[in-house]
């Protein structure tokens, strides 16, 4: 019996080295990973992911309890790596879907929905203000 998808593959790595351009050939259209794991060496590979279409699902915001910073401060490393990449702007906000860094398992309901709401407002400003 084989797997049945009715909607695009997204695939999720806590680890540092997230391996985007072979998600990217294995058909991924999304990776979601924790944004402040990546170094610039990584720079290339998500640039061109970027530019064959696949979405970025940017884990900003902490899985676990603890203070959150203003959402315009908690993308301002996705705003500082699209500018080094040299991206349009204007696509920001088509390809970036803000999310928490892994899962929130180990959050307390409260916290998750708080987390989540952040990370809307965080979206927000990243699509009213990309530069």
């Amino acid at each position: 019996m084989g797997v049945h998808a009715d909607g695009p593959v997204v695939v999720h790595s806590c680890a540092p080295d997230v391996p985007f351009a072979l998600l990217r050939r294995a058909g991924a259209a999304a990776v979601s990973f924790d944004f402040s794991l990546l170094t610039e060496r990584d720079d290339d590979t998500i640039g061109e992911a970027v530019e064959a279409g696949t979405r970025l699902f940017t884990g900003v915001v902490p899985g676990t309890e603890g203070p959150l910073s203003d959402p315009a401060g908690s993308v301002m490393g996705v705003r500082t790596l699209w500018r080094r990449l040299g991206l349009s702007p204007g696509l920001l906000a088509e390809a970036v879907t803000v999310t928490p860094a892994c899962g929130l398992a180990g959050a307390s309901p409260g916290y998750a929905r708080t987390a989540l709401a952040h990370c809307v407002r965080a979206a927000r400003s990243l699509a009213d203000n990309p530069e």
